[in-house]
């Protein structure tokens, strides 16, 4: 029953009232190395539909931007202040469009961001989830198994259209992948839907990024694959996800583990983890007798680190205890713009890195005791916080 429904999720959801009032997300991460330099990049990959109906044969871009991120953008996207920044006043249209984001998790902010008229959108072929095609490059191409693509943005496209909300660069990928750890179904709702389609990924082929070369080794990967689909993001927006693991207990590498932990869903988050085969998943719309807390703090580092985000989450139930914390510094982060599908030139903001470290601890209820079953040390965590914000009239 569970591969039915991942396999269901996978495909293009904007159904019914959706195709005019939705979007649809699909998101791929993975570590690469570079052929040339031996630099290791987190690099991501994500097809974005929105409101398809409205506009099929013309790509219309609601929101335009027109600021340059500082850091006090970090300041602002943690509170979701209103007032910490000024839009550019524009006239309010409705989006409708597909995109392809695709670039790095890192301070470096390199995103390149390429638009396509929905019709142009491909989503009922057998051979493949979804697919789109410009006339100069190949098409991009999203599978069960692989995906394959090129973007390209320039500084004169970037000139002309502002609104493109992304950095000027190009990248095209060639990647299998074999989701050895998968969850069902997770968050349901009218509004937004979450589904965890590869919490670990094995990614293998190449990335031409800027003309460098990255070899991508499903051993060290440590891949992950979602889905995202509904009326609009949620806000706040609270993600953190990893498959390197190394116990503290044992001293191994704990290659069958992932956790993913996703919200904010009616002020709670899900928590999705799979420990050496053992699930053990906590669904937002699910929970009555189990307890969640969890938080996004800025907080000091030390002088060379600056400024640090600390994500925390606690859960448990009757039988179980979990606790997550990781760390990031905020020079190493990068904030990523979509515009959303509501409208009213709303744009969600996600403060991102895929360097996170931190610690992750399981423990077994005994009675009024707790058993420690495993502790371990967490890296390349996908750390993301965001919120959505509104232009000023």
């Amino acid at each position: 029953m569970a591969a039915k429904k991942i396999c269901r999720n996978e495909k293009l959801q904007l159904k019914g009232s959706l195709k005019k009032n939705g979007f649809d997300r699909w998101r791929l991460v993975t570590n690469a190395v570079s052929s040339v330099s031996g630099e290791e990049k987190t690099f991501f990959i994500e097809f974005y539909a929105v409101n398809p109906a409205l506009s099929p044969k013309e790509c219309v871009l609601g929101f335009k931007n027109r600021f340059n991120k500082s850091t006090e953008d970090f300041q602002y996207v943690l509170p979701g202040s209103e007032t910490a920044k000024n839009f550019t006043s524009q006239t309010y249209v409705s989006p409708s469009f597909f995109m392809i984001k695709a670039g790095v998790l890192s301070a470096s902010a390199n995103q390149m961001n390429s638009y396509f008229p929905p019709e142009i959108l491909s989503a009922k072929k057998s051979e493949y989830i979804i697919s789109a095609k410009q006339e100069e490059l190949p098409a991009c191409i999203l599978s069960h198994d692989y995906t394959s693509g090129a973007i390209k943005v320039t500084d004169e496209d970037l000139r002309a259209h502002p609104e493109y909300m992304g950095s000027s660069g190009t990248m095209s990928w060639n990647l299998k992948f074999s989701r050895r750890i998968s969850f069902s179904s997770d968050y349901r709702a009218k509004d937004i839907n979450w589904a965890v389609l590869g919490g670990k990924t094995d990614f293998s082929g190449t990335i031409i990024f800027n003309n460098e070369e990255y070899n991508v080794n499903p051993r060290n990967s440590f891949g992950y694959y979602d889905k995202n689909w509904g009326r609009d993001f949620s806000s706040p927006y609270f993600h953190l996800s990893s498959s390197n693991f190394t116990s503290e207990i044992s001293g191994r590498l704990l290659d069958a583990s992932v956790f993913a932990v996703q919200g904010e869903y009616k002020n709670k988050v899900s928590v999705l983890v799979s420990i050496e085969g053992k699930n053990i998943e906590f669904h937002a719309n699910k929970l009555k007798k189990k307890q969640i807390s969890f938080d996004c703090q800025e907080m000091n580092g030390t002088e060379e680190e600056g400024l640090k985000l600390h994500w925390s989450v606690s859960v448990h139930d009757r039988r179980y205890v979990i606790d997550i914390d990781i760390f990031c510094n905020t020079k190493d982060m990068s904030l990523r713009d979509f515009e959303s599908s509501a409208g009213g030139r709303k744009v969600m903001r996600i403060l991102a890195s895929g360097s996170g470290t931190g610690k992750f601890k399981l423990y077994k209820k005994m009675k009024k005791n707790l058993e420690l079953l495993e502790q371990a040390e967490i890296l390349k965590c996908i750390c993301e916080y965001g919120n959505l914000e509104t232009a000023e009239k």
